[in-house]
């Protein structure tokens, strides 16, 4: 429930995104640092077909986080979103097949001015799969006023 929830609320605030050329190699600390830094790139090209299908799994179906990606993209646009700036992305406590992450990132608007608060933070709860590799599978609040900790995540 917790995952549905903050998940549906924390969509529209996630930071960026781009495809997943990770090869899979293993649930590791690494992997997870390299699979959040390509989900950045997917997600500052706005590309929802790889973000729904490469990173994330919060529903039942490829389909269905493509369409929901798709509309928090057509807000974020609609609202002059550019894209993202990461400051820096902190993976914790890679246990079997999951993980926390922890993104600091800034918006842009196609001006180039910050899109509201300068300093923005993400949660991110990954889970591994053999045939997939890592996927984000839920999200919650992180503090942006700080640096990222793996006791605050």
């Amino acid at each position: 429930m917790r995952n549905s929830v903050m998940g549906a609320c924390m969509l529209a605030l996630s930071a960026c995104g781009g495809a997943q050329d990770v090869e899979i190699e293993g649930a590791t600390v690494e992997s997870a640092e390299r699979f959040m830094w390509a989900y950045t790139e997917a997600w500052n090209a706005h590309d929802t077909e790889t973000l729904g299908r490469d990173f994330w799994q919060m529903t039942g179906s490829v389909e269905e986080e493509t369409s929901r990606l798709e509309a928090v993209f057509a807000q974020l646009e609609a609202d002059g979103y550019d894209r993202s700036t990461i400051h820096e992305v902190l993976v914790c406590d890679v246990e079997g097949e999951t993980a926390r992450a922890g993104m600091r990132f800034t918006r842009y608007l196609t001006s180039g001015d910050v899109m509201g608060d300068d300093m923005r933070a993400s949660g991110y709860e990954l889970t591994w799969a053999d045939e997939k590799g890592w996927r984000i599978t839920g999200m919650f609040a992180a503090a942006a006023d700080e640096p990222l900790s793996c006791e605050a995540l």
